[in-house]
């Protein structure tokens, strides 16, 4: 029993790798959130994410999916930022791995190592006249006067 027990804790900790993580908000490249997050490096970004924010108590809402809200960030309608009449900016969460935003659901990316870095930061696309551009653009080059009073 002692030997199975041992067995099983050592291939556990084979599996589990820490991952670096951030939380980049609205107003400043500083991180609200930063740290070292031991885990499966076989979960997806999204889950890792999720067990990071519940493990450090950040509030969120969301899912391994994609991430609505942290740390009471504006949503929905408070999110948009009407430039003129056919100009707006939508804000919202978007995450990357290593630097490099996935073009998938955070529920569908996967790390590589346990070197990775994961990061969640607030960010914008830019609507005008039907035309959708500047996808996942950090909301800290703008410094928006709406979220950073």
């Amino acid at each position: 029993m002692k030997t199975l027990l041992s067995l099983t804790v050592m291939l556990c900790s084979l599996s589990a790798h820490a991952v670096y993580f951030d939380v980049i908000g609205p107003c400043s490249k500083k991180p609200l959130y930063a740290g070292v997050f031991i885990t499966d490096t076989s979960d997806s970004a999204g889950k890792i994410s999720i067990d990071i924010f519940e493990a450090n108590k950040i509030p969120y809402i969301g899912s391994a999916d994609g991430i609505a809200m942290i740390a009471n960030s504006p949503i929905g309608l408070d999110a948009m930022e009407v430039l003129s009449d056919t100009k707006m900016r939508a804000h919202g969460w978007c995450f990357s791995v290593n630097g490099v935003v996935p073009d998938a659901l955070a529920s569908k990316t996967y790390l590589a190592s346990q070197d990775d870095y994961i990061s969640w930061f607030y960010a914008y696309s830019t609507y005008d006249r039907g035309v959708w551009s500047d996808y996942c653009t950090p909301t800290y080059k703008i410094k928006p006067q709406e979220f950073c009073k």
